[in-house]
């Protein structure tokens, strides 16, 4: 875990925590555009995730770009919202750190993740990956509900499936950190068609809780080239797994997501 010994203000105090596959390489690129947030190159730093070889000086060299007058220095790393201890972590290095969120349809992130990696990843790194869609949820499903999920592979289905359990992840940034310093966006939310010359919803919330100009471009991000079927009985056992998280995350960020997306 870094501890820089930077002065306060030129640490980093704006950390995006995912989930994966929300958008958060638009939300980089969104903040990037603006002369007011500092974006390194490779978005992701891991510097309170899974890389546990990462010390402060190689953690501070991931900043040493940024202008003096860059408001904000951005860490957006989609690892950190599923990662047990790093709530505390980052509030242990900079607690007035703020702290976007990006969800989106727990159901519709895990299929987006298992075609990500099924494009882009060795398969040996994650034997799940040979799977068809139905089976790869499936196994998953069994190892969570044999309680072999946290031990596993980031490329593991079970560990694809536990980064949806938003309430329970939310639930330690609220108990780190002020709800001042959170900032909840909806997927759903960027993809929705805007009426013309009307502001996207993610800009005028960025804006509003960043205090800085924000214009909502966005790249499209998704895997394509095979197909993802989920059967009907699939999609029930994620949903009914989901359920309860949806409904915490609906109370902890105070919008109904059960509605929104159908749980």
């Amino acid at each position: 875990m870094p501890t820089l010994k930077t002065p306060t203000s030129r640490r980093a105090n704006l950390i995006g925590i995912g989930a994966p596959r929300t958008a958060t390489s638009s939300l980089a690129r969104m903040l990037s555009a603006t002369r007011d947030v500092f974006v390194p190159e490779e978005k992701e730093v891991n510097g309170f995730g899974i890389d546990d070889d990462v010390t402060d000086a190689r953690y501070d060299m991931h900043f040493t770009e940024a202008a003096i007058d860059h408001r904000y220095l951005a860490d957006i790393s989609p690892v950190y919202l599923s990662s047990a201890q790093v709530a505390e972590r980052i509030r242990s290095y900079n607690p007035e750190a703020k702290i976007i969120a990006t969800l989106r349809d727990p159901v519709s992130r895990v299929i987006s993740q298992y075609r990500h990696m099924k494009g882009k990843i060795d398969a040996s790194l994650g034997p799940d990956l040979s799977l068809d869609i139905n089976s790869y949820i499936k196994n998953g499903l069994i190892e969570i509900s044999s309680h072999r999920a946290w031990d596993n592979s980031w490329y593991s289905a079970s560990t694809n499936i536990v980064h949806s359990f938003y309430g329970s992840h939310l639930r330690r940034y609220y108990q780190s950190f002020p709800r001042k310093q959170i900032l909840v966006l909806i997927y759903e939310d960027l993809i929705r068609p805007q009426p013309l010359r009307a502001k996207g919803a993610w800009e005028q919330q960025l804006q509003r809780f960043l205090g800085v100009g924000v214009n909502q471009q966005y790249w499209d991000n998704r895997a394509e080239g095979f197909e993802t079927e989920i059967a009907d009985d699939v999609a029930g056992d994620l949903k009914k797994l989901f359920a309860a998280e949806v409904s915490t995350a609906s109370d902890l960020i105070g919008r109904d997501l059960v509605e929104l997306w159908g749980y």
